[in-house]
């Protein structure tokens, strides 16, 4: 090959990641925004903990929630490990296995899960976030098997 096919094959493939990295811009994009979420009021559930990773850019956690309707696997995610760290949540303080109560905002379009606001953990402790004119600071009286109607459709 000479120098110029090289180049002109080198400056397509360039092209083309351009191309294809430019059109995955808008899914990133979409992934990070928390339209999806209902922030008007929070919701309570509790479970156990199946996964939870507390990293950056946000944290992901699936509860194992039991109710009237059986048992199902629920996913949530939330705030950041340096939000997450700054109410003060520090490593392992949440396991897998862990029965936790779980403060969320759920999702618009009515799917199970939502983004984490706060959790209880299996010790009693709170890690939540406040927002102005919020007054929720504890979970509502209810045994951790307890599910709220959203997530036990």
């Amino acid at each position: 090959m000479d120098k110029v096919t090289t180049m002109r094959k080198t400056i397509h493939t360039v092209l083309a990641a351009m191309v294809l990295g430019a059109c995955n811009v808008p899914h990133a994009l979409a992934h990070h925004s928390a339209a999806m979420f209902d922030f008007t009021k929070n919701t309570w559930v509790s479970g156990v903990v199946k996964d939870i990773r507390v990293i950056n850019p946000h944290m992901s956690l699936t509860l194992v929630v039991s109710g009237d309707k059986g048992t199902k696997e629920v996913a949530f995610e939330g705030h950041s490990v340096n939000n997450f760290y700054r109410e003060g949540w520090r490593p392992n303080m949440v396991n897998v296995g862990d029965r936790i109560k779980v403060r969320f905002n759920q999702r618009k379009d009515g799917v199970d899960g939502g983004f984490v606001n706060g959790f209880v953990t299996s010790g009693g402790r709170e890690i939540a976030f406040h927002l102005p004119g919020d007054t929720t600071t504890e979970p509502p009286p209810a045994t951790l098997d307890a599910v709220t109607p959203a997530v036990g459709k």
